[in-house]
């Protein structure tokens, strides 16, 4: 087994209140400390993210909080800014034989977690398992059907069926590879409130505040001492955007998760912004089979509402240079992604297969949105393009993305406008496009051509699968089961005294464990 390195891809996180802004006043608890004084000497990095976590476990902590992991819990393997995979926990990773079905991990020797407890791979196991039974997004491990520990630090998975995206899986930012240690998980309980992981920082409860500030310190054990940039990470909760980049400018923080609506005055206040696109947002034609719409049983109608919106006006006047054009679920250079276009902007043709399709007049289509992630705003725009064609959206917003989400998933609605984090096509089809993709996929749908496709890549070796993984984009192109836009971008400002924020289409969310101070 040799290691494996892997390019280009992103976190599965559907982030459909990824950009959500609260009203909350500004909470003192600490200024920013001198991050940017050079080396030696005490350095402190305050960050602002926009909520508590809603558990410190990393099996239950939620994608949009996983700041609060990642300090704490270094993964299997490490996806690092340029989108390329390191070893971490795991010095050497690979499938064995053909098939993808067979996936075996050797373990970083010397290891300890917070506690002082060893890494092992008997502890591997368990955390595995553990992240199965208690993870609500787990379906990517699905297929295990045996963990077997084959030595003290080599760990062997087989699966049901295959799934080539296990490296993939096991990194930071999908948190099945952030590995608990084994005492903890006796007592799983107490992981909610605390955190024993191997990675560089551990939460210190005493200058913890539920809710309002969570205080991580180095890791006494950490096998890697030399890339522990900071004797004290905080990390405040700031909910409202705008409260958050004060805070930065006035340098109560250093670095911030930030909005499409405050970037410009970040710009303008010198402060760094990184930011690459990550979530599509369009419509979801989700009601394929016609159940309340008859008329989106019809191929030429889902394409006929594909050619009517112009994407590049809406990316520029909602998005401006941070809005990426786009009629495919997958970004430029991404596993998956077809260089020729397929939709151009042709109001005539959409209206020529209007008519072709028996609707000459058009139709009335109901939809629900969220103001959460952009999606309403970029679902009006839709609306503004489709009524130039005679189809008319009437659309129902939730200012919440839970009522949102209930009726996605309800099937109420036959067409939902979505926001959905870009991911490798095998785990897109779990989450997005597969009937087994309860949230996104409400109707079920589902062909035979599509089925075989994405079983034919899941087992296929990596040259096939990438060939294999373009004509399953196309396909869900050209029956037009989405109408996505515009990609919008996951944003950080920062302070000029801390580097390393970066966010880059390899890998779009940046890590803390990855700053340092600014010489």
């Amino acid at each position: 087994m040799h290691e494996k390195r892997f390019p280009l891809s992103t976190r599965w996180q559907p982030l459909v209140a990824l950009f959500a802004a609260f009203a909350l006043l500004l909470t003192a608890c600490g200024t920013a400390g001198n991050s940017g004084s050079g080396s030696g000497g005490d350095h402190t990095l305050t960050i602002a993210k926009g909520g508590p976590p809603n558990s410190l476990d990393p099996a239950k902590i939620s994608q949009d909080w996983q700041w609060y992991a990642n300090l704490a819990y270094d993964p299997l393997i490490y996806r690092d800014p340029a989108g390329t995979l390191q070893p971490r926990l795991a010095e050497s990773w690979g499938y064995t034989g053909a098939g993808n079905t067979v996936f075996e991990l050797k373990l970083r020797p010397n290891v300890q977690f917070s506690d002082g407890s060893p890494l092992t791979a008997d502890g591997v196991k368990a955390s595995i398992e553990y992240y199965r039974k208690t993870h609500t997004g787990s379906s990517a491990l699905s297929t295990v059907s045996a963990i077997d520990v084959t030595g003290p630090l080599t760990v062997r998975l087989t699966l049901s069926q295959p799934n080539p995206q296990l490296p993939v899986v096991f990194t930071q930012d999908y948190g099945a590879g952030n590995i608990i240690g084994t005492a903890a998980l006796n007592d799983p309980a107490q992981l909610a409130t605390t955190t024993v992981g191997a990675g560089p920082y551990v939460l210190d409860k005493s200058g913890t505040v539920a809710n309002d500030h969570y205080a991580y310190v180095p890791n006494p054990h950490y096998w890697n001492k030399a890339a522990v940039a900071y004797s004290k990470v905080v990390v405040r909760v700031i909910p409202n955007p705008n409260t958050s980049l004060a805070a930065l400018k006035t340098g109560q923080v250093d670095v911030i998760q930030g909005v499409y609506s405050t970037a410009e005055a970040a710009k303008s206040a010198g402060l760094r912004i990184a930011s690459a696109p990550q979530v599509f947002v369009g419509l979801s034609l989700a009601d394929r089979q016609g159940t309340l719409a008859p008329q989106l049983r019809d191929v030429r109608v889902r394409q006929a509402l594909n050619y009517a919106v112009d994407r590049q006006k809406i990316a520029k006047a909602l998005f401006g240079e941070y809005g990426t054009p786009t009629e495919q679920i997958v970004l430029p250079g991404q596993d998956g992604y077809n260089d020729n276009q397929l939709y151009t902007y042709d109001p005539a043709k959409a209206k020529q297969l209007l008519s072709d399709a028996g609707y000459p007049n058009g139709f009335t289509l109901p939809v629900v949105t969220t103001s959460s992630a952009n999606i309403g705003l970029t679902t009006q725009a839709i609306a503004d393009e489709l009524k130039q064609v005679g189809v008319q959206l009437q659309l129902t917003n939730h200012p919440d993305a839970a009522s949102y989400n209930k009726d996605v998933a309800g099937a109420k609605f036959p067409a939902y406008g979505i926001g959905f984090g870009t991911m490798p096509v095998y785990l897109m089809g779990q989450t997005l496009y597969l009937p087994s993709a309860a949230q996104f996929n409400p109707f079920k749908s589902s062909d035979p051509a599509l089925t075989a496709l994405y079983q034919q890549a899941a087992g296929a070796d990596e040259a096939t699968r990438a060939k294999l993984d373009q004509q399953i984009v196309r396909w869900l192109d050209e029956q037009a089961w989405f109408l996505p836009v515009v990609f919008t971008p996951v944003f950080f400002f920062s302070r000029t005294t801390v580097a390393g924020v970066q966010s880059t289409r390899g890998e779009p969310i940046a890590n803390p464990t990855d700053w340092r101070p600014a010489s």
